[in-house]
């Protein structure tokens, strides 16, 4: 069984927000909308995104200060019941955004257990990914072009 299109864009809404990417939450929020999703889920879908981006960036702390020398505590990740097929497919997404891979294995296990089949776990988290690939280039991109303009800035004050 595939992923319907507002599936798709609840898995690339968590991954927008898990990675922090304004240009991809620009962009699938209003496509979710298009896809059928409420406002209500919509909400929820942010809320959902912005709490498992969090919880990874709260995992990765310890290990950060023990890598500075600022400690060897470690991060336990809490449980999150999915709720329903759509909060499934949000954490699955970004938890692939924010890169946490504790919560990434523990998102997949929760899905499979509500039903999601494994090609369906396998779509959403291929979409997540897409999502946070582009996020990276959208990025880069901005670097580059800030980069020239600054450049270009710089060369014409030296000139002057």
């Amino acid at each position: 069984m595939q992923l319907e299109q507002r599936e798709k864009e609840l898995a690339a809404i968590g991954s927008a927000i898990g990675c922090n990417c304004r240009p991809c939450v620009d962009h699938h929020i209003p496509k979710g909308r298009e896809a059928g999703l409420s406002e209500a889920e919509l909400a929820e879908a942010v809320a959902t995104a912005r709490a498992v981006r969090d919880h990874g960036i709260e995992l990765l702390a310890p290990r950060i200060d023990e890598l500075v020398g600022h400690g060897s505590g470690f991060a336990e990740a809490a449980a999150v019941a999915e709720t329903s097929r759509a909060h499934a497919l949000v954490c699955l997404g970004a938890s692939i955004g924010v890169n946490s891979h504790p919560l990434l294995e523990r998102h997949i296990a929760a899905a499979l257990q509500f039903g999601l089949t494994p090609t369906e776990v396998q779509a959403a988290t291929k979409m997540a990914s897409y999502v946070q690939n582009r996020a990276g280039e959208i990025t880069a991109e901005k670097a580059k072009h800030a980069l020239d303009q600054l450049a270009g800035v710089a060369a014409g004050e030296a000139a002057s």
